[in-house]
């Protein structure tokens, strides 16, 4: 994926270009102010940064929101008495010796159990890590298919369901009907989560941000917006 720019009135936007079966061009501005542009393997890039450059004031706009907002996956810090964020709420790390090596939660701990008397920062880290994907895997891919069930009328049940950890984007959706979440919305407050989930759950049907995808939207999740804007924050 090789990295080019854009040039703005406001100045230049970094742009990436990923190329896949696709039909059609889609642009994306992410958080952090850089543009995605997805395209077809046979559209030239001239055309592409000819297509972009069409958009500048589109582009403008999402970038001014987006370019203060902090992409999410934030480096993790966790010892003993440290707090750590889970669907919306913070939890008190309790560090523990002896027994095997576990993670588990109750309504205000995180409870790390390690062999021996005494854990390296790394380890906290990776255990951590590896029980925020646990919990993400389990609640997003559930959350998902209940709230694709609730609103079967009006959307489609995704092929798949996977959860990573990315960089820059909350969840995207596959030309495949698979919708990919990001591991760090286990973080987030309900409300932001199935927001997240909606938003990718309504590119099954519109895949693109035109209008009729907003009319969807805003159909299913009438304040959509305003827990946009708590998601970016």
């Amino acid at each position: 994926m090789r990295r080019r720019t854009l040039s703005l009135s406001t100045g230049e936007v970094e742009v990436d270009i990923i190329r896949s079966a696709r039909r059609t061009v889609a642009l994306y501005v992410r958080p952090g102010g850089t543009l995605l542009i997805r395209a077809p393997w046979y559209v030239p890039v001239r055309m592409l940064m000819n297509f972009a450059a069409e958009k500048s004031r589109w582009i403008e706009r999402q970038v001014n929101r987006l370019k203060n907002v902090t992409p999410p996956g934030e480096p993790l810090a966790v010892s003993h008495g440290t707090t750590v964020p889970f669907m919306g709420r913070e939890l008190t790390v309790t560090v523990r010796g002896g027994g095997r090596r576990t993670a588990s939660h109750t309504e205000g701990n995180l409870i790390l159990t390690t062999p021996g008397s005494s854990s390296t920062p790394g380890e906290l880290v990776r255990m951590t890590e590896g029980w925020y994907l646990r919990e993400a895997k389990a609640y997003l891919a559930s959350r998902t298919r209940q709230l694709a069930a609730e609103h079967s009328k009006l959307l489609p049940s995704p092929a798949a369901i996977n959860v990573r950890k990315m960089k820059r984007r909350w969840g995207t959706c596959h030309n495949s009907g698979a919708i990919w979440l990001n591991r760090e919305l286990i973080k987030k407050d309900p409300l932001l989560i199935d927001y997240v989930i909606i938003h990718e759950l309504c590119h099954l049907v519109h895949h693109n941000h035109g209008r009729e995808y907003y009319e969807l939207l805003g159909r299913i999740m009438p304040d959509y917006r305003e827990r946009r804007k708590r998601l970016q924050q």
